[in-house]
């Protein structure tokens, strides 16, 4: 009996491996499509709870569709379907893979420039929110920064209110972003001289008056020690 019992508790602890297996390595957003890598997109791949791998991390897809992998070198993505690269991925890595395990995920290209803490390019997942993109970027620099953020797609201003998006975390698949998208919001005004004039002064102000009275103090010492 109690043979029987360890063997449905090793039963069922394989299958439930096998099926978080399966669902790691194979699951696919219906929202991807059927080839979801896209040139000049991005490519993330994970193999937790191995997170010193060299599979791990993100890699650009570059215009013919083509993605620079560890090793091997240059794979076609975009003629891949998610089942497919993953079984190319523990095919191809199965000496550097501790565990089974290798997830993949598409990301979209999306541009914060100007008065962001760290303006640049970032490749991001298409359900990411308006608040995640700019928390990737280390916030605005200026309080009202979110509030005049500009939304671009080449040269059309799709902006309107992103305030309502932002403050709601809607997502950018829902707001109808796309890859190549920019985000900026304005920079603050450089400081000028007079700019620094202005702080410093009152802080020289201050010394100086309480240099006057020190010397002053020290005066009137001196002039009682002298009667």
């Amino acid at each position: 009996m109690r043979t029987l019992f360890l063997t449905i508790i090793i039963l069922a602890m394989t299958l439930s491996a096998y099926a978080q297996e399966n669902t790691l390595n194979f699951y696919t957003d219906p929202d991807w499509g059927e080839y979801p890598f896209k040139p000049g997109d991005g490519l993330m791949i994970s193999t937790l709870p191995d997170t010193n791998s060299i599979l791990n991390g993100i890699y650009p897809i570059d215009d013919r569709g083509f993605a620079e992998l560890p090793i091997i070198g240059k794979v076609p993505v975009s003629k891949l379907t998610v089942p497919q690269l993953v079984t190319f991925l523990k095919k191809h890595y199965e000496n550097y893979l501790r565990f089974p395990n290798v997830y993949v995920k598409p990301l979209v290209r999306i541009s914060l420039l100007g008065g962001f803490t760290r303006p640049g390019l970032y490749y991001v997942d298409i359900n990411s929110s308006l608040w995640d993109v700019v928390y990737l970027a280390g916030g605005t620099l200026t309080e009202d920064g979110v509030y005049q953020m500009h939304w671009q797609r080449g040269e059309d201003d799709r902006s309107g209110d992103l305030t309502k998006f932002f403050e709601k975390g809607v997502s950018l698949k829902n707001m109808g972003f796309q890859s190549g998208d920019i985000l900026w919001t304005p920079s603050p005004a450089r400081r000028t001289f007079w700019d620094t004039v202005r702080d410093v002064m009152p802080i020289l102000s201050f010394a100086t008056t309480i240099w006057a009275i020190y010397n002053t103090y020290q005066r009137d010492i001196l002039i009682l020690r002298s009667r």
